[in-house]
């Protein structure tokens, strides 16, 4: 059994919640007789976060398959797994066995940031989600999707990654969230990390030290990794997704680096055909604001999309689709009530809604506690809290904010960081809070705090 066999493998067991990118390289590289100390160094992690994915990997696997599953044993119980007799039914062939479920008797769930593919209470952006179907189809496409936290990207992501497969395309995500900050410091780690997350996720070899040669440099020995031997290995398409890629915008050098690198592939796929089975999709809250040459950056190529709200129909609809009984003329009161408070923000939307027809929650109620610290909000709302009180200078923006009448005047990076957020809008240089919730948790915050 290959190691591309049996990870596919792990991955049937632990289904439907699968395991993580870190994950898969540990349990390719143990798989291959690899001590957690080279994982680490290959990977760009520090060893001991090596070692405790590797132990919860081993710990899920044996509470699936009700045996204990080591990184020293796996190959001899995935291999005896792979050969028993049908009539010694597995967990593994349990859950295979589960039906996918569809729209139509999908449980109500409590909402997350991204919506599943088969949930209905999906609003489909119907015109941006064709272009960048389009921009994917395109050889060399490239698209930029922006808006801020909770706004619909990584929903729109599941159905690009989605769409590119039905087209017989190879898909990887890449979460920049999920690199740790002495990575991101280094570019050739950074660099060495980016390149073997991918090839992983193709489901080929890792071969960096083939291609990879300091007299060249780490930018050059990456591009060669991607064309000679990723893109040329592959006889498909290559969407690759870079999601958050705004957590590299606290890392000017990194910054001045890598996305010069990303425009000049984009650009040699105009002349080379290589690179133009390369299409890239980045994903990001906040427009970069380490400055970039006009020549060398790619969020200024390709196509940009920006993520609509939800209307005041399109809640309308969800509404629906959750069973309130939100028909008549009392009905489109509750819509714009609703919507006076949180606006078209698709999370807050889905978790009133979620609220008023799970939990029973008047619509009254939850209006006049929203704001609180027992509201149906307060999780959201003191996550925002936390993210903010560790820096200073973005608190004293955000009260900024909300003692204006007609908006206010932020220094970049702080306006840049809370639109990321999504707590404020900006039209040119002048920010206002983005719903009526915010301004109002925010006002009664930091009336008590400050």
């Amino acid at each position: 059994m290959t190691d591309i066999e049996a990870l596919s493998m792990v991955k049937s067991i632990l289904a439907p919640d699968g395991i993580s990118h870190v994950q898969e390289i540990v349990f390719k590289y143990s798989w291959n007789g690899r001590l957690y100390p080279q994982i680490a160094k290959d990977a760009g992690y520090h060893p001991e976060y090596i070692r405790d994915v590797g132990a919860q990997l081993w710990r899920a696997l044996s509470d699936a398959l009700d045996q204990k599953v080591t990184k020293k044993n796996v190959r001899y119980v995935l291999t005896q797994l792979s050969s028993a007799p049908p009539s010694n039914p597995t967990r593994q062939v349990e859950r295979r066995a589960y039906p996918v479920p569809t729209a139509d008797d999908m449980p109500v769930t409590f909402p997350c940031v991204a919506v599943p593919l088969q949930s209905p209470f999906y609003v489909s952006a119907t015109s941006v989600e064709a272009q960048a179907y389009a921009e994917m189809a395109k050889p060399s496409g490239l698209l930029r999707l922006r808006a801020p936290s909770n706004r619909g990207k990584t929903s729109l992501v599941l159905r690009l990654l989605a769409y590119a497969r039905q087209a017989n395309m190879q898909t990887v995500l890449l979460n920049f969230q999920e690199a740790e900050a002495d990575i991101l410091s280094d570019l050739g780690r950074f660099l060495r990390w980016f390149s073997l997350n991918v090839t992983l996720q193709l489901g080929l070899e890792p071969k960096l030290e083939d291609y990879w040669d300091d007299e060249i440099g780490h930018k050059v020995s990456c591009k060669l990794y991607f064309r000679e031997y990723l893109l040329k290995r592959s006889d498909q398409p290559i969407v690759l997704v870079l999601d958050e890629v705004d957590q590299i915008f606290e890392y000017p050098d990194l910054v001045q680096e890598f996305f010069p690198m990303l425009r000049v592939w984009h650009e040699e796929g105009m002349e080379m055909s290589v690179w133009k089975d390369l299409r890239l999709v980045l994903s990001y809250n906040t427009e970069v604001y380490v400055p970039l040459k006009l020549s060398q950056s790619p969020f200024n190529v390709g196509l940009a999309l920006s993520l609509p709200l939800l209307t005041t129909d399109d809640v309308q609809t969800l509404a629906l689709q959750y069973g309130l009984p939100w028909q008549d003329e009392s009905g489109e009161d509750a819509v714009q009530a609703l919507y006076d408070l949180v606006g078209g923000h698709p999370y807050l939307v889905q978790l009133a809604l979620y609220s008023l027809s799970q939990l029973k929650v008047s619509l009254a109620e939850l209006l006049a506690a929203a704001p609180t610290q027992s509201g149906v909000y307060s999780g959201h709302l003191r996550q925002h809290w936390r993210v903010l009180e560790r820096q200073p200078k973005l608190v004293h923006a955000i009260s900024q904010v909300v003692s204006a009448v007609e908006g206010a005047e932020l220094e970049a990076v702080a306006a840049y960081r809370l639109e990321s957020l999504g707590l404020i809008n900006l039209q040119g240089n002048i920010a206002t809070m983005s719903c009526e919730l915010y301004r109002r948790y925010f006002k009664s915050l930091l009336q008590v705090v400050g």
